[in-house]
């Protein structure tokens, strides 16, 4: 399995969380920058690590590594 870095955007949006399609890096000091700099003007960021085997549709549970702002809980 290879691991991925993602970059999950948030938006509030009458009164709950929005989210955009996440952003994929291959490096995890890559996606921890972008996040930084993106919860500059976002309601919510979330950094998070998976590994995924893509040919499989197999993917690890997602460990987060960074989040800003409001973020809404993933295990609700």
């Amino acid at each position: 399995m290879d691991k991925v870095y993602l970059v999950r955007v948030f938006y509030e949006v009458y009164g709950g969380m929005r989210a955009d399609k996440p952003l994929l890096y291959q490096s995890e000091s890559v996606a921890r920058q972008r996040g930084e700099m993106l919860a500059r003007n976002r309601d919510g960021v979330l950094v998070y690590a998976q590994s995924a085997d893509a040919d499989r549709g197999e993917y690890s549970e997602p460990m987060i590594l960074a989040k800003y702002g409001q973020v809404p809980d993933l295990h609700a």
